[in-house]
């Protein structure tokens, strides 16, 4: 188990990581600090099915708990369209396609982050 800082910059590296090494797709991270008291960074990525949405969240929770953060919640993860990994600082949202488009979470949180939501 690591025992590094565990501030927001490295919780957010680790995560941004592993989605990538999970094979997400398009994986983006958009700063809200300034509009959101619910977190300071979203970041939203992509799965292909059902499965490999679950799969990537149950990665992100393991190794995340491997590298001694303790606090997650996963919700969603039984059905694979979107789950959400709640990590205080960071909320991953991890999403199958169809269900990306239909809810437009990337423009939403993109105009927290300028100020215009």
């Amino acid at each position: 188990m690591q025992t590094e800082n565990h501030n927001t910059e490295n919780l957010l590296e680790r995560c941004l990581s592993i989605l990538s090494d999970s094979k997400a797709h398009d994986i983006v991270n958009i700063d809200v600090s300034k509009a959101s008291s619910l977190c300071d960074n979203a970041v939203i990525c992509t799965g292909t099915s059902n499965r490999h949405v679950s799969a990537i969240a149950k990665r992100l929770e393991d190794k995340l708990y491997e590298y001694g953060y303790k606090h997650i919640t996963l919700s969603g993860e039984q059905t694979g369209e979107w789950v959400i990994a709640d990590l205080g600082e960071v909320m991953v949202h991890i999403m199958q396609d169809e269900v990306r488009r239909r809810y437009e979470l990337d423009d939403l949180f993109n105009c927290m982050a300028l100020g215009e939501a």
